[in-house]
């Protein structure tokens, strides 16, 4: 024990060198299109601007949100945004020390002066909109939602306006960021909420808001989980509970907690030495190692209370290990490599969590047969000195009759040899496991169970894979109500999603060259003919084109190059466009970024998937799949969509073949292929499940059906390992399901009860996130625990006999042998 300490403590130091990292980029593939763009771009661009948002709605007035009074006070609210000196200091700007670039709004008609607003007349703010937008000077998808027109086709209403501020992303600034969105945009925003409630309503959404309810969402479910958590560990301590003190073993149950505290500290640590990130994923890893070390614990403690006490402690540990250290390893082994093979799934928070599971189970697992085996034979001393459970430093002097009698007749049952054969079946006190291990092994009930199981898993296949729902909602990791979710509510059904899509050329350009424009010319004018882009795309070329008109193919190359020099000496190209392009010693373009207005399909993920072929298409037909490309941050998660039914294929049958090996190794192959069916039909119906309730195959329920794999072993395994133990003692098939029911499946059934008490708590969660954790994992137990102890056993004894009636199984070793 004292080694083992010294050991953990070691490896726990590694903790130190730890580092927090809950980037949202750990969760996009790197592997893919997208990712290898974005990284392009950000090394020669710098990061991405932060976006404020504020949305006006106004349902009741005549002309909605064009009324004179509502844009007073939406404007009222930007100016008093934009006055304040932080926002000068972090506003994007085209130069250095410059103006700030206008927001995005209805309000830059009246130039966001509130002076100039005032003096119209509501007819006069109706015609302003009217003849912005009739000459294309304002981009109405953007600006306003639940457009209404006349006869004429004037606007002469809108429900909603959007207004949309951008923070410049500088480094060493990400602190003064954070504080200006929460103090100051955020605080200025609810202020205005609150003052104009009684008359319109106002949405805010900050670029930090959707992290902040996340996290509030998470520290409230991390108050759950540890009500969870406290439950099995309340549990564990429930059935290892006795009437008599001394014989009770609820301190040896509480060691579950310095068991999963060590496995998870030694985890951690040897992460910190790879030099892994803790992630808020990594949490997670407290709740399996739990279920892990607890279903582990019931079944060690209860092969060393099958041994008789007259044994010493330490031949009585001895034993146990000898009997159920089998199916421990190979639970704990086939729950690493699932693990294992989930670390290589291209998403680095999964990697990361798979790699620190992966160690917390083989340490939990070394732990429980070093440390906790241990504590085993020190609690068996402690019984023997009549200490109390709970209170060891307090010894009962002398013992009732009843306990002394009840002693007695316990020690002189076990002390007894084992049966042998059917005497095992006959003699073995009545019980509901006993009665129920005595009903699976009936001919008739084993055969209907196996075809039940068998057309419940082809059902519940056709339905998940027929039917089942990718992707993930926004809102899914929000607490119910959050403001965030209300806000993206309102701005899908009044703006749908209006962002920007990137053009950025890859290839050197030389301005002087005609090829090199044809192709700039043919690539922007596929992108302005593309269904979903709205408006022409800004960019230096086109506003070169327009300075000077005279361009042409047949211009020459010294004629062409000096229009583009007097183009970059413009006041335009120096402030708008000198920042979004990279030139070379000799004045070549090396690349350059050009962006346009699109809508993006929020609500139809196919949709948005094709749009983005689409938008890639147009730029390799324009110049060349080397020339140029098409991005939208949006797209680093689509390309996750895309891959995620194929990444849950791959990873799951690589988890299967790792796992039938794996079994191979510790069971005959007959009974490894039984496990492995039964780790395949809970899976299938899981992802049946899973279509049926809603939960939708992504990142999150991909992590989960990881886990599933490695549980269902745990749920199998057991059972099959008794079975085979059973059989090498000489009993009969029939004989050796039932002893394996009896000895195995109540310390299985155990394990998962604590498992399910925990989930149900999870239930009550406000989040979706773990409302799909909850209805996965209660999947995951109710069919783990249904196919270990009734269809294993049912398959094993249809199996067994059929071996006995070809005469090539029976007895394996004679039983007084």
């Amino acid at each position: 024990m004292v080694l083992m300490l010294v050991l953990t403590m070691a490896l726990t130091s590694g903790v130190a060198f730890t580092e927090l990292d809950n980037d949202y980029e750990n969760w996009y593939p790197h592997k893919s299109t997208a990712w290898g763009h974005y990284t392009f771009q950000k090394q020669a661009f710098g990061k991405y601007n932060r976006t404020e948002l504020y949305l006006v709605e106004d349902t009741v007035s005549v002309n909605g949100v064009l009324t004179k009074s509502v844009l007073e006070g939406a404007l009222a609210l930007h100016n008093e945004i934009a006055e304040q000196d932080s926002y000068s200091d972090l506003c994007v700007k085209y130069v250095v020390d410059g103006p700030c670039v206008d927001s995005v709004s209805i309000l830059a008609l009246w130039n966001y002066d509130a002076s100039v607003l005032s003096a119209q007349t509501q007819a006069q703010i109706l015609q302003t909109v009217n003849d912005a937008a009739n000459a294309n000077l304002i981009i109405l998808d953007a600006v306003l939602g639940g457009l209404e027109r006349d006869s004429n086709n004037d606007i002469v209403s809108a429900i909603a306006l959007q207004v949309i501020m951008s923070l410049h992303v500088m480094d060493g600034k990400d602190d003064e960021l954070m504080a200006f969105e929460k103090d100051v945009f955020m605080a200025k925003c609810n202020e205005a909420v609150a003052q104009h409630s009684s008359s319109y309503n106002m949405y805010c959404n900050s670029f930090r808001s959707y992290s902040d309810e996340s996290d509030r969402a998470i520290e409230a479910d991390q108050s759950l989980m540890m009500f969870a958590m406290l439950i099995m560990i309340a549990y564990v301590a429930f059935v290892l509970k006795r009437k008599d003190m001394v014989e009770s073993k609820m301190l040896l149950g509480l060691l579950i907690v310095v068991n999963v505290g060590l496995s998870l500290g030694v985890a951690f640590g040897i992460c910190g030495f790879l030099g892994l990130p803790f992630t808020q994923m990594s949490m997670m890893c407290i709740f399996i190692i739990m279920g892990v070390g607890i279903d582990d614990m019931f079944i060690l403690t209860d092969a060393f209370d099958r041994e008789p006490p007259s044994l010493p402690s330490s031949e009585r540990v001895a034993n146990a290990l000898a009997e159920v250290g089998g199916s421990i390893t190979l639970t704990s082994v086939t729950d690493f490599l699932a693990f294992s093979i989930g670390s290589t799934i291209d998403l680095p928070a999964v990697s990361y969590f798979c790699v620190t599971a992966a160690l917390a189970v083989m340490s939990v697992f070394l732990i429980q047969i070093t440390f906790f085996a241990a504590c085993l034979a020190i609690d068996a001393r402690r019984i023997l000195n009549n200490r109390y459970d709970l209170l060891p430093c307090f010894v009962r002097k002398q013992m009732e009759d009843w306990g002394q009698r009840e002693n007695a007749e316990h020690n002189s049952s076990n002390s007894k040899p084992l049966p042998m054969a059917s005497s095992v079946v006959d003699k073995t006190p009545l019980s509901p496991i006993n009665v129920f291990a005595d009903f699976i092994v009936r001919p008739v009930v084993s055969k209907v169970a196996i075809f039940l199981f068998l057309v419940l898993g082809a059902g519940m296949s056709y339905q998940g894979f027929s039917s089942i729902e990718k992707g993930i909602k926004i809102t899914d990791f929000l607490p119910a109500g959050s403001y965030v979710g209300i806000f993206y509510e309102k701005r899908d059904l009044y703006f749908g999603e209006i962002d920007t899509m990137e053009f950025i050329t890859t290839a050197t350009i030389d301005p002087s060259s005609a090829d090199d424009r044809a192709k700039l010319s043919t690539t922007f004018t596929n992108v302005e003919n593309l269904s979903f882009t709205v408006g022409t795309p800004n960019c230096w070329f086109n506003a070169w084109q327009a300075f000077d008109t005279s361009l042409s193919a047949s211009t020459s190359e010294s004629d062409a190059q000096a229009s583009f020099d007097n183009f970059m000496a413009t006041d335009e190209a120096k402030t708008k466009y000198a920042n979004n392009m990279v030139f070379n010693d000799d004045g070549k373009i090396v690349t350059s970024k050009c962006n346009s207005l699109f809508l993006f399909a929020t609500m139809d993920v196919e949709k948005a998937v094709d749009e983005m072929y689409q938008a890639r298409e147009a730029t390799i037909s324009g110049g060349g799949e080397d020339f140029a490309f098409a991005f939208n941050q949006n797209w680093l998660w689509m390309e996750r969509y895309i891959t995620i039914d194929t990444l849950t294929v791959n990873t799951l049958m690589g988890a299967l073949v790792g796992v039938f090996v794996v079994c191979v190794l510790f069971l005959d192959v007959t009974s490894a292929l039984l496990v492995c069916v039964c780790v395949v039909l809970i899976n299938v119906n899981i992802i049946g499940l899973m279509s049926l309730w809603d939960v939708r195959l992504n990142v999150a329920s991909l992590v989960i059906l990881i886990l599933s794999v490695g549980f269902s072993v745990d749920y199998s395994a057991h059972v099959a390992e008794g079975y085979l133990s059973a059989r090498t003692k000489g009993l009969k098939a029939k004989e050796a399901v039932q002893v394996s029911v009896r000895e195995m499946g109540v310390s299985v059934l155990n394990g998962g009860i604590s498992t399910l008490l925990a989930v149900v708590i999870l239930s009550a969660s406000k989040s979706e996130g773990f409302v799909v954790l909850f209805k996965m994992f209660l999947g995951m137990v109710t069919f783990g625990l249904l196919h270990g102890i009734v269809l294993l056993p049912a398959m094993l004894l249809v199996s067994g006999q059929a071996s006995e009636a070809c005469g090539t199984g029976g007895a394996v070793v004679k039983a007084e042998d």
